[in-house]
């Protein structure tokens, strides 16, 4: 049987909002934690290629760290943007908790040259929390760019997303999964309403 990490949809549009979908499901509480250790947290940096190939290989050498560092970001990272979708606005608390962890990323970042410009990148060297950092700034990023508007917890499961749509309506993570639940339920919903307005008709009719 496959590793569930290995299979896990990627449904999210941004690698941190990704992250945060590293659990079953958000609603209505939530569910099975894909990351049991720091071996599942690796097999997800290898399955978004968080790292280049054989830096990868170097630092899947190192000795493992601990699986509570991921999940705290990760929990910091949800509820940052959960809030965000939910009423508009970022928390002061959880911007001031993000800060705190770029404090200690900035330390191994440099202003980089890329084909598209000047960007922040990490460091060169391996380093076990590496990944994290890249998760981390990829929040930064998407936080303080004009697609934040964009990001969205889907009404069937609470995954977070991006919403790519050219209305910017999108209420689903996937089309084929929880997309198509939410439609069912709204005609479920449409039938039933239907239906009672039907009876209350006649009800009225034999007085």
């Amino acid at each position: 049987m496959p590793h569930p990490i290995e299979t896990l949809s990627l449904d999210g549009g941004w690698l941190c909002l990704d992250f945060t979908n590293t659990v079953s499901t958000r609603l209505p509480a939530t569910g099975d934690d894909y990351l049991h250790s720091w071996d599942d947290f690796a097999v997800w940096v290898a399955r978004v290629d968080l790292l280049p190939e054989t830096e990868y290989r170097i630092w899947k050498r190192m000795p493992p760290g601990d699986i509570a560092e991921p999940r705290a970001l990760r929990e910091l990272i949800y509820g940052l943007f959960s809030h965000y979708a939910e009423k508009g606005v970022v928390h002061p608390g959880h911007l001031e908790a993000l800060n705190g962890y770029l404090h200690e990323v900035y330390a191994h970042t440099r202003i980089c040259m890329t084909g598209n410009g000047l960007r922040r990148g990490v460091e060169d060297e391996p380093h076990l929390e590496k990944p994290l950092w890249l998760i981390a700034l990829s929040a930064e990023t998407l936080l303080l760019s004009d697609r934040l508007s964009r990001v969205k917890a889907c009404d069937n499961c609470g995954w977070l997303f991006l919403d790519t749509s050219k209305n910017g309506a999108r209420r689903w993570c996937n089309m084929s999964t929880c997309g198509s639940q939410i439609k069912a339920k709204a005609w479920y919903h449409r039938k039933k309403k239907a239906a009672q307005r039907g009876a209350g008709k006649g009800r009225k009719g034999k007085t």
